[in-house]
């Protein structure tokens, strides 16, 4: 007979459970594809500074939205649409809470007017001190949520979504899970759909292809688009697609070299 360790589900494990139950009340759409980062990356490198990488995504993703912000969408109570013209970027950013991990989800906001090398210092800052981040600071406000009833939790939930404003405020106007944060490798990801318009951005596949002529191995982000068809039809959310696709082929925001070695420490205010 095998000894088997038991232990307490862990608070925090609540609020998944009840986030992916509340999420079954969406009528998502799932776009899965992969674009050719091969020299985003490389000019990422010539300073050292894969680091940004992540920092990348978003910018790209907050720019592609800004552009047609329409796919983040939300509709109220009152049937009404309310369209945010600002992207503010729910990203899940992994912290110790009571000796193990977890991905709380941190707000970059106004995420498509920041440079990449600001939005980096504010995900390192938070990495670096959790407490610096308004969602972990909610942590106690979490624990009386989680003396409700588990029905009343999750109906909360779903109805987050129709208060376009609490939204934006709790877990901002589109959800990006980088799922290479966390060294999975290559593939794709279908998360909850908690936003009208959430982005699992998947591993760096390697694989040689004919470049110019040329057969060489170049290096493919792989990214799953979801989108509530309830508010964002196909039309918008392929436009979205194609012109992320755009950004992250042409490596837009990518700071120079010497910009991103003599860039200043930035004190902007987080949440």
């Amino acid at each position: 007979m095998h000894d088997a360790q038991v232990r307490r589900v862990p608070w925090v494990r609540q609020l998944v459970i009840d986030a992916g139950r509340a999420a079954r009340r969406r009528h998502a759409i799932h776009g899965l594809f992969e674009v050719d980062v091969t020299s985003a990356r490389a000019a990422l490198r010539r300073d050292d500074a894969t680091r940004y990488f992540t920092a990348f995504v978003v910018h790209c993703v907050a720019a592609a939205v800004a552009a047609d912000p329409v796919v983040q969408a939300y509709r109220d109570f009152r049937g009404r649409e309310v369209i945010f013209d600002q992207v503010d970027v729910g990203l899940p950013v992994e912290v110790d809470v009571d000796g193990r991990p977890f991905a709380f989800t941190h707000v970059l906001r106004d995420a498509g007017r920041r440079t990449v090398v600001d939005l980096h210092d504010e995900i390192h800052a938070v990495k670096a001190d959790p407490r610096r981040s308004p969602s972990v600071r909610k942590a106690p406000w979490v624990h009386g949520y989680l003396l409700l009833p588990g029905f009343v939790r999750v109906r909360l939930l779903g109805m987050l979504h129709r208060m376009p404003h609490r939204q934006r405020a709790l877990a901002g106007t589109i959800g990006l899970t980088s799922v290479g944060m966390f060294d999975a490798g290559a593939g794709w990801g279908i998360g909850f759909q908690l936003h009208t318009l959430s982005i699992v951005v998947g591993g760096i596949a390697r694989r040689p292809v004919l470049f110019q002529g040329v057969l060489v191995e170049r290096e493919f982000l792989q990214l799953t688009v979801s989108a509530d068809h309830d508010i964002v039809d196909g039309a918008p959310a392929a436009r979205f697609i194609a012109r992320l696709r755009e950004l992250l082929l042409t490596g837009d925001g990518i700071p120079a070299p010497d910009t991103a070695a003599a860039a200043p420490v930035h004190s902007r205010r987080l949440g």
